[in-house]
């Protein structure tokens, strides 16, 4: 019997882009398909700036050139890839060979745009499996046109749920992270069992399934953890701990409750948890809610697909407005419209969800009506923060009291250290960092791969146990 192995092909050494590929015997799964923050292009964001993107209509052959994302053909629609020679491809991986299985499996965690942006240039006939919430937040994305579609079969799977490929079951196990139905694995082949905890943290909203995780991963004895490390640096005592969800919302009614003039909110809409808390914070405080159109199509979307974690959620019942001025014309929503001149007329009744690449209504909702120099601006856990410098000169220039509440996705250096030395696996790697070496791993030897490499799992504990790689 063929024994498991992982091949790494991104996340090793860098933040975000994690592809990583288990495989035993004809079987596989590559968990997950992102791109690295820091390659030679990032995919295009549409809630910001990105002056630097790969050429529409032929991404995939940008990334799979650049060696941005796995060299696995088999992986990716043969139309975005026509007389791609595959030969050029491998040379950015420097023309090695790797594993061959007969079918490919893709998991993905969560979506953020490192985890998942290679999702819509997926085979059609690449089964792809991720969490339900996950489903129902991507359907949204690319009902907004924050993502573009697949034509891969997608199967959304309940928390908990066990797939099994013959040669190995995987566990979908969701986590806690600052995208709504981020997800773990376990992956159990019979000899050796492997967790992944994808991207989490324990400041959100609930801890208590990152403590639900650990006792899982008890429960298996798991033999190699690979556990994300974001906020790892070179000194990771000096990293400040965050404050909690219960602490940012309690802020942000406050804010809310304080505010004479419009209330400005930008915050990612890939967080539908966040999102209902504070459309229904703002609403208690009297203030009706208006989107831009592309985070309202988002919401309704992931809402009508149906999100577990929202389940009787007081936010559902609240009433949106969309500002008219960012409606494209392909874009129908039940939603009621509303002018940017009756929002200026009326500032102290409208929190607006608001989208960086719109700064510009920004000028028309301060320059009409009253309350000049009353508004306020809220960031959270947006991409384009307050002190940027496009917004902070709209904040001068309109007397606008900006305010930062965020509390990020990802663990402190305490929390990882204390997964790690619960759990108490044979072995742990780190990825998703750039400082993996400055991992406190409570005893447990580490592993750490290198980009391309492929390496049996026996032999990561073997080599973790001689301390030779650690």
């Amino acid at each position: 019997m063929l024994e498991g192995q992982l091949t790494f092909f991104g996340g090793t050494g860098k933040s975000g882009g994690v592809q990583v590929l288990f495989g035993k015997g004809n079987q596989a799964l590559l968990f997950d398909f992102g791109v690295e923050h820091s390659s030679l292009l990032f995919p295009t964001q549409v809630t910001l700036y990105e002056p630097v993107n790969a050429t529409p209509g032929r991404e995939l052959r940008q990334f799979l050139l650049g060696g941005m994302t796995a060299p696995l053909m088999e992986l990716y629609d043969p139309d975005r890839i026509t007389e791609l020679d595959a030969a050029a491809v491998r040379r950015a991986w420097g023309g090695r060979d790797f594993p061959h299985y007969d079918q490919i499996h893709l998991y993905i965690g969560h979506m953020h745009t490192d985890h998942m942006a290679l999702l819509p240039f997926a085979h059609p006939d690449l089964p792809v499996y991720m969490s339900r919430d996950s489903h129902a937040l991507f359907k949204g994305m690319v009902a907004g046109g924050h993502s573009l579609d697949t034509k891969a079969q997608i199967t959304a799977l309940d928390d908990l749920s066990i797939i099994d490929f013959g040669e190995f079951t995987v566990q979908i196990i969701e986590m806690d992270h600052n995208a709504t139905g981020a997800s773990g694995i376990i992956i159990d082949d019979g000899t050796h069992t492997i967790a992944y905890t994808g991207d989490w943290r324990r400041q959100g909203k609930r801890p208590e399934r990152i403590d639900r995780f650990i006792e899982l991963c008890r429960d298996k004895q798991i033999d190699v953890l690979i556990t994300e490390g974001t906020r790892l640096t070179a000194d990771p005592s000096s990293v400040p701990h965050q404050m909690t969800e219960e602490t940012l919302l309690a802020s942000f009614s406050d804010i809310v409750c304080e505010a004479e003039g419009l209330v400005y909110l930008q915050m990612s809409p890939r967080d539908l948890e966040r999102m209902a808390d504070m459309i229904s914070i703002a609403a208690g405080k009297g203030r009706s809610i208006v989107m831009e159109a592309s985070l309202a199509a988002i919401w309704y979307t992931a809402v009508s697909e149906g999100v577990t974690r929202l389940e009787g959620h007081p936010a559902l019942d609240i009433p949106i407005q969309v500002i008219d001025a960012s409606v494209p014309a392909h874009l129908n929503l039940p939603y009621e419209m509303i002018s940017l001149e009756e929002v200026a007329g009326n500032k102290e009744k409208y929190l607006y969800f608001y989208k960086f690449p719109d700064l510009a209504h920004m000028i028309e909702l301060e320059a009409l009506g009253d309350l000049q120099g009353k508004s306020v601006f809220i960031q959270s856990d947006y991409s384009v923060k307050i002190e940027h410098p496009h917004l902070a000169k709209f904040l001068k220039a309109y007397g606008i009291t900006g305010h930062a509440l965020s509390n990020g996705g990802h663990a402190h250096p305490e929390a990882l250290s204390d997964l790690i030395g619960r759990i108490a696996p044979k072995a742990v790697i780190t990825l998703h960092s750039r400082f993996p070496e400055s991992q406190n791993t409570r005893g447990v030897k580490a592993y750490d791969p290198v980009k391309g490499e492929t390496v049996t799992v026996s032999s990561i504990l073997e080599t973790a146990a001689s301390g030779v790689n650690s």
